[in-house]
């Protein structure tokens, strides 16, 4: 078979920013799922994207699909055959289906006993012949967060198709859909270039080019370096440097398709606005770059990246600074009405905004968290409980502003920004920003500890009260954000290392909401806890933790999640020892003979040194006596390290123990005796984690040479 390259481009009125990348991440995935159905083999994939266009090449295509066989299953066959052997009618419409001789049928052996079974050959059909179905198939099923449709058309899209290009082997592909036929007709940069022109070849490098002759930089990388390059060229010619803004910078890239940057500037009185006020009006409404001096200060000037090149650059300036001063008037507007009302005059008022229908308002929430963030202060900050009372009662104060309002994403921003023109003191002015860190995973934490602190009760209040209704995630459904929630209370305790118990404190949480919940608060609490588990347990593991380790800990016990992460640590660090190794698999046979002596849900008992009749059961029981005398203070302490190394000591004497004596004696007192002294044994290592679980570990370090 020869293998050819396949060019398919989907054109398109002017696509959102943010759609495109998704979409074309979702066009190459289903492309490559649907070849790979069709047991189409391909070399190499690779995908573009302008505003215009949705575009993948497909390198080393074969020609054609290879011939395949299926086995389907029929009736048993006791109902395909009658009591003389002849088929009955089951076996005949079983083959008249599948298109085979009932004669053909073939009785073969599964786990619910005989079946018929049809073997079908299916002969390949041609690579054309499969694109044809394949490639409208995927315009229909692409995803965008809206999308509409056109003319009388039914085919929804984030914006009106105007063409479609596909080659494959260098020739057109027939296909239409909505009465627009696929073609070898692409189009160049809409001003620059207008003028629809043709296509001989599939070859994705031949696509690149000829789109760049016609003033389209289709590879997003190299658009996004042309953005970068044009807004710091144009920067420079007024001695300003950019603002640093990947995402503003990628969000220019997806608006065009070959970048031309001008540089603009804006009233000095616009600077009296907060820095930050200047540059989210800037950058979420006009996507135009701030620009500052060598010494950060923002300047006067903004960066601006157009689609065309602009004969009058003047006049073009004119026209980003005419809209751009709008905008800011607007700012000024706001900033200027927030003075007359001061935070503490705001925060009275949050009982007009609903935090959630059934948990209250804004205010009954600020209620709350002031509850437990005092709470908090008095075990962590003793000495800023007034502080603290003082940063809750004020952080959701600035949801009430007109420039929250207009930016929602400056909340906590614009309230550190008031407190400290409002003569608040700096501690609670950086904690009513603080107190919202970490906006996303991997995101920066705060500094402060009254933010810290505040910031978790504000946690902890909302998963306590989502879960008291009975709230639940669902796949992509979370819209309370409880994960993110979750993973932020996570990140300050353990960036932290606060030693915050989870379960003392989320009942705190829950009994604050007094009768507005509808979960009893135990089994609240118990779902809670399994929520916050897993997100722990999935960051760790994200973050190449092994889960044995991670499930070994967590098995056991997960309240605190400091020491959680220490003991962890702990088993990673010594799981590579070959004493370890071996006290792992002898420990999951103690855990085995012990859950199946507790089936009788008796409780354990002493150990009786005067049925210690064995020399290798002696030995075991005097060192698990020094073992645990040596251990303890080191559990204690959090060293658990430590502790893991004198536990090892336990591995001769188990292993002797194991060779040397036998646990289920039929002696019902010796056989109780060895049980207790397996549970004791179990205890002390349950302190760290579940050893069992870390055999699975251990044979694939073996397997891959590591022990």
């Amino acid at each position: 078979m020869n293998d050819h390259e396949l060019l398919f481009e989907i054109g398109a009125e002017e696509i959102p920013a943010g759609y495109i990348m998704p979409a074309l991440a979702a066009l190459r995935d289903g492309l490559v799922s649907k070849l790979r159905d069709c047991d189409l083999a391909f070399a190499k994939i690779r995908s573009v994207a302008t505003p215009r266009r949705l575009a993948v090449g497909v390198n080393g295509l074969i020609a054609r699909q290879p011939d395949r066989v299926f086995l389907v299953l029929g009736p048993p066959k006791k109902a395909a055959f009658d009591a003389v052997g002849n088929p009955t009618k089951a076996a005949h419409g079983f083959a008249a289906t599948k298109g085979v001789k009932v004669e053909d049928l073939q009785v073969v052996q599964t786990s619910k006993g005989e079946y018929l079974q049809a073997r079908i050959e299916q002969p390949g059909r041609t690579t054309p012949e499969l694109l044809a179905e394949i490639l409208p198939q995927l315009i229909a099923t692409l995803p965008f967060p809206k999308s509409m449709r056109w003319g009388t058309g039914n085919i929804h899209f984030a914006r009106p198709l105007r063409w479609l290009l596909a080659l494959y082997a260098d020739q057109p592909l027939a296909f239409s859909l909505e009465g627009l036929s696929a073609g070898t007709q692409t189009q160049g940069h809409r001003f620059l270039n207008p003028t629809p022109f043709s296509l001989k070849t599939a070859s994705f490098t031949a696509y690149l080019d000829a789109l760049r002759q016609a003033q389209v930089l289709a590879d997003p990388k190299e658009r996004r370096d042309a953005v970068t390059m044009e807004i710091r060229r144009a920067a420079a010619e007024v001695g300003g440097i950019v603002l640093p803004d990947d995402e503003l910078v990628e969000t220019n890239t997806n608006l065009v398709e070959a970048p031309f940057a001008i540089c603009g500037s804006f009233s000095e009185r616009f600077l009296e606005l907060p820095r930050e006020v200047l540059i989210t009006s800037m950058r979420e409404h006009q996507k135009y770059f701030a620009l500052t001096d060598q010494n950060h200060k923002l300047l006067p000037r903004f960066v601006a990246v157009n689609n065309t090149r602009i004969k009058d650059s003047a006049l073009g300036v004119k026209g980003h600074q005419r809209v751009l001063r709008a905008r800011l008037e607007d700012a000024f507007f706001f900033f200027s009405e927030d003075q007359k009302r001061p935070l503490t005059v705001l925060a009275k008022e949050l009982r007009g905004i609903i935090f959630q229908a059934q948990l209250g308002t804004m205010a009954d929430k600020s209620a709350r968290i002031g509850e437990l963030a005092s709470h908090l202060a008095h075990e962590f900050a003793p000495n800023q409980v007034k502080i603290m009372r003082r940063a809750a009662e004020l952080c959701k104060a600035d949801l009430l502003t007109l420039m929250v309002r207009e930016f929602p994403s400056l909340q906590g921003v614009i309230g550190r920004d008031y407190a400290y023109r409002q003569g608040e003191s700096p501690e609670v002015a950086e904690a009513l920003h603080s107190h919202y860190l970490p906006l996303r995973a991997g995101g920066q934490l705060p500094k402060d500890r009254i933010g810290t602190l505040l910031g978790i009760a504000d946690r902890l209040d909302s998963l306590a009260g989502c879960f008291g209704i009975g709230l639940k995630t669902t796949g992509a459904a979370d819209p309370f954000g409880l994960r993110r929630q979750a993973l932020g209370l996570i990140h300050l305790l353990l960036g932290h290392k606060i030693p915050l118990p989870l379960a003392a404190w989320i009942d705190a949480a829950l009994k604050l909401y007094g009768d507005q919940l509808t979960e009893k608060p135990e089994k609240a609490r118990s779902r809670l806890l399994g929520f916050i588990r897993d997100r722990f347990a999935n960051d760790l593991i994200a973050q190449g933790v092994p889960t044995e380790a991670v499930e070994a800990v967590l098995s056991v016990d997960f309240n605190e999640l400091n020491n959680c992460r220490q003991r962890i640590e702990a088993l990673v660090a010594v799981s590579g020892r070959p004493a370890f190794s071996l006290l792992a698999a002898a420990f999951k046979r103690v855990n085995n003979i012990i859950a199946d002596a507790n089936r009788d849900n008796r409780e354990p008992s002493p150990i009786d040194p005067a049925l210690l009749r064995e020399p290798a059961e002696r030995d075991l029981a005097t060192t698990l006596i020094r073992v645990e005398a040596t251990a303890e203070p080191l559990l204690n302490r959090g060293d658990y390290r430590q502790a893991l190394e004198v536990i090892l000591q336990m591995k001769e004497p188990v292993d002797q123990f194991f060779e040397q004596v036998m646990v289920m004696a039929e002696d019902k007192g010796l056989r109780r005796n060895r049980l207790a002294l397996l549970t004791q044994i179990a205890s002390l290592f349950h302190r760290v984690g579940d050893f069992s679980k870390m055999y699975a570990l251990q044979k694939n370090q073996k397997i891959n040479g590591q022990t």
